[in-house]
């Protein structure tokens, strides 16, 4: 019965109608209205303008949104420069609903945007035959542990390349959950780790512990993922142990950070500085903040410490005379009187000196076609 049905001439032409139907028929709404075809191609275009005003900001950087109003929004006032060149976007945005600019539809163009990306990216590491991964974990201004994963990789034309695949929020800093961050994102970049052939993390005990660390643990499943301690943080410990030995450099060091918080986190003292500094005939940086972890990112602070020696000594005489509070008195007399003595002078200008070459020996550490046997 069914064969006879096959052959019969009323199935064949249903079948025919079935095939040339859809390709020579179109939308009912099209059909019945010209005009419904019309704003279709109205709305795709005012969408698209969105998504590329998204997709401008989200490359720069910049916030979508104002402070609590939308219509101050990078988002909105970006479409309100384009709609005075564009009538059809400016008659979209006087819609009261169904404009597509609301928060939730930005984050979700954004979400959609961010996948892609991960798709080309996870595309060409697959392509890859071998790969390394680099994490290092972080605590972020809302108080929450991080961890950063990038992925490095080596084309057939011997380009190197490091993707920043994103930031992990974790409850904790364990090795056990770090691992599992590393093994999720394999799974989700549909990488195997076989690929697998080198680690770089810092040195600490999760990170790095023989027994128990990430590093053992990712070498228990692929051993031939060889573990490397990151050279920027060894160089980065390297210098803050030898500098620490120093009393003449430490004491130095931790003057200029007294310096540089007493003008940068002061507007009167820094505006009595700038006015030295304006009456100076002589053109000089201004004054650089002293990072508290990074002993390789040092030089500059200490080289703008001494190029406006002068000027801080008789910043330090002025701002005396108008600082009231007893604390913030003491700490300029302070400040005031070890720049009066050599010790000071000559221990920053030795670190200066010192951390100068550091800091091009990280930079150079840093640069991503460095190699591990370079390094």
């Amino acid at each position: 019965m069914l064969q006879k049905h096959e052959d019969s001439a009323t199935h064949k032409e249903a079948v025919e109608v079935m095939i040339t139907l859809p390709a020579t028929t179109r939308d009912i709404g099209e059909q019945l209205s010209q005009q419904h075809a019309a704003q279709k191609v109205k709305n795709r275009e005012a969408l698209l303008q969105i998504m590329s005003c998204i997709r401008f900001l989200s490359r720069q950087g910049l916030a979508m949104r104002g402070d609590g109003n939308e219509s101050d929004g990078n988002v909105q006032q970006l479409l309100c420069m384009k709609a005075a060149d564009n009538p059809n976007l400016a008659e979209w945005l006087k819609r009261k609903e169904n404009v597509y600019t609301s928060p939730d539809i930005q984050n979700e163009i954004i979400k959609i945007m961010g996948i892609q990306v991960l798709r080309e990216i996870a595309a060409e590491l697959q392509r890859s035959p071998f790969v390394t991964v680099m994490a290092d974990e972080t605590t972020d201004a809302s108080n929450r542990e991080q961890v950063t994963l990038i992925i490095r990789q080596v084309t057939e034309d011997l380009q190197v390349h490091e993707e920043f695949l994103g930031l992990y929020c974790v409850p904790s800093i364990h090795a056990s959950t770090l691992t599992s961050v590393i093994k999720d994102l394999f799974i989700r970049m549909n990488l195997s780790f076989e690929k697998l052939r080198g680690q770089c993390y810092d040195g600490a005990s999760a990170m790095s512990g023989a027994k128990s660390g990430v590093a053992k643990q990712i070498s228990d499943i692929e051993p031939r993922a060889l573990f490397t301690h990151c050279y920027g943080h060894s160089l980065n410990l390297a210098a803050s142990d030898t500098l620490k030995q120093s009393k003449l450099m430490k004491d130095a060091l931790d003057t200029t950070r007294e310096i540089t918080k007493l003008i940068k986190f002061s507007p009167r003292r820094e505006g009595i500085f700038q006015s030295l500094k304006e009456n100076s005939p002589n053109v000089t940086p201004g004054i650089r903040l002293l990072c508290p972890t990074r002993w390789t990112v040092r030089a500059e602070s200490l080289a703008s410490v001494l190029a406006n020696y002068d000027a801080l000594q008789h910043t330090w005489e002025e701002a005396v005379e108008v600082t009231q509070d007893t604390e913030a008195k003491a700490r300029i007399l302070g400040v005031l009187a070890q720049m009066s003595m050599f010790p000071f002078l000559y221990g920053t200008m030795l670190a200066e000196m010192i951390l100068k070459h550091a800091d091009n020996l990280s930079s150079t550490l840093q640069h991503k076609s460095m190699s591990a046997a370079e390094g």
